[in-house]
């Protein structure tokens, strides 16, 4: 049974019977964000596709192992692509991670370094880079970039009536084919679709101070994962929360946990089936062979990891992510990349490249595509790659190693990754790997030279660059 076999299909097509009534393609052809250049240079490039969802952990997908989880649609994506399974996300909380997409620069540098900050306005994003360049630029559902209106940078489907874009995932999946039905035919498209869930797990902890409602679920629970009984020498700022989590979450039994983790592969699967109608829509039709897919999401789930709940922490449940990437005939099906480091940098350079077009400058990021295509091992391909929490913490990851730094705290981590993927011991109390520790950090004030944190407090900037 394929997507379209579990979903009302009579009412879908009826939709598409409305959206003529709304004068769908009148409103595509006519309507536009940003000043459109020349389309003659950008004539034959590929339409862009970019499918993200909010808070998936890479580990919870059944093409990935897990096994308390069924995700067939993106499981038949990674099995034409390339699936890069050490992509990490360039912060791990909403705002800072879409805005570091969009204008491929680190949140200290766009200013977006919590939920609430607003990107700056001299930086493109790339629904007005693209557009200017000729392409028809859309934008369906979730966008969550404070500062920047969607309308200056993308076309809007008519019935988006939230300012972020932020409604039914069932709606944005009929969107997008609405858009294929009436788009303008004389230009290749940049789509970015962004889907909901499984965010919305968060509204499960309301549940906190009773009894989960699903006791006939009991046999059915996920176990406890193996690092549930977390290395309680953690960084301060971690401990901290870890002190409040205890605090609210004090009636939880381990069962409450199992119903945590049964909800959240659950939101999984139902986001799953949107993947697949959107895929599917795709597939059918003309534009499928000639459009780049690029699948992620902004961070992960702690999901009970590190006795951990929600995200904004630097362990791979949070931090680490799916990123998939598809163009039929051009680059290999069915590759999982265990090797090269991939940023949520590397989406806006990737774009510009099969687009054809200049990237703007000081990206920081890389294009994929010298490892999607030709003999996928170019020796220029990063050592380290790194990530932000709060312009206030820092992560570095290279070929073994994790090293996390906040500048509030005394205590770093370091986690072998390769023999100790659970991450349950900091190596950073190890006198044995202190030379790997030292590595590591002055890796990260190596970087903080190259950036423009401009939303950098000016007490931790004296403390990097000392």
């Amino acid at each position: 049974m394929n997507s379209t076999d579990s979903i009302d299909l009579p009412g879908r097509r009826d939709f598409l019977k409305m959206a003529g009534t709304l004068s769908l393609g009148t409103f595509f052809k006519h309507s536009h964000a940003a000043p459109l250049g020349d389309v003659g240079h950008i004539k034959n490039s590929p339409n862009l596709l970019f499918l993200n969802l909010d808070q998936l952990s890479h580990m919870a997908l059944s093409c990935h192992g897990n096994p308390h989880v069924h995700t067939p649609h993106i499981d038949r994506l990674a099995k034409h692509s390339v699936d890069f399974s050490r992509s990490y996300t360039p912060d791990p909380i909403c705002c800072p991670a879409r805005a570091a997409w969009c204008t491929g620069r680190y949140p200290s540098e766009n200013n977006v370094v919590t939920n609430n900050r607003k990107l700056r306005e001299d930086l493109p994003d790339y629904g007005q880079w693209l557009g200017k360049a000729g392409y028809q630029t859309v934008h369906i559902g979730k966008w969550h970039v404070p500062g920047r209106l969607l309308h200056n940078s993308f076309q809007l489907v008519p019935h988006n009536s939230h300012p972020q874009g932020e409604y039914s995932d069932n709606l944005v999946a009929l969107s997008f084919e609405a858009f294929l039905q009436n788009r303008d035919q004389n230009r290749p498209f940049f789509a970015q679709i962004g889907l909901m869930n499984p965010h919305d797990i968060g509204n499960a902890t309301r549940t906190a101070e009773h009894p989960f409602p699903f006791p006939h679920l009991k046999g059915q629970l996920p176990p406890c994962p193996p690092n549930f009984n977390y290395d309680p020498r953690e960084p301060e700022q971690i401990a901290s929360f870890h002190k409040g989590l205890v605090s609210w979450l004090s009636p939880w039994t381990e069962e409450n946990w199992g119903h945590y983790q049964w909800l959240y592969y659950r939101m999984v699967e139902m986001v799953d089936v949107n993947v697949g109608y959107i895929l599917d829509t795709l597939e059918q039709s003309p534009d499928h062979d000639n459009t780049v897919v690029i699948f992620t999401s902004d961070h992960g789930e702690s999901n009970a990891h590190h006795r951990l709940l929600f995200k904004d922490n630097f362990y791979d449940t949070s931090s680490r992510v799916p990123t998939m990437v598809r163009f039929p005939g051009h680059i290999p099906e069915g590759i999982e990349d265990t090797e090269h480091l991939v940023s949520g940098l590397d989406f806006f350079p990737t774009f510009c490249d099969y687009a054809g077009i200049q990237a703007p400058s000081e990206l920081k990021g890389s294009s994929l595509r010298p490892l999607l295509e030709g003999n996928r091992k170019p020796k220029n391909w990063r050592r380290y790659l790194h990530a932000q929490s709060k312009a206030s913490g820092r992560m570095v990851v290279d070929e073994r190693f994790k090293f996390i730094r906040y500048f509030g705290s005394k205590t770093t981590q370091l986690f072998d990754l390769k023999n100790d993927p659970w991450e349950t011991q900091n190596l950073a109390f190890d006198p044995a790997f202190s030379k790997d520790c030292l590595r590591m950090s002055e890796e990260i004030e190596r970087n903080e030279l190259t950036l423009d944190n401009v939303d950098l407090p000016n007490e931790l900037t004296r403390r990097v660059l000392s």
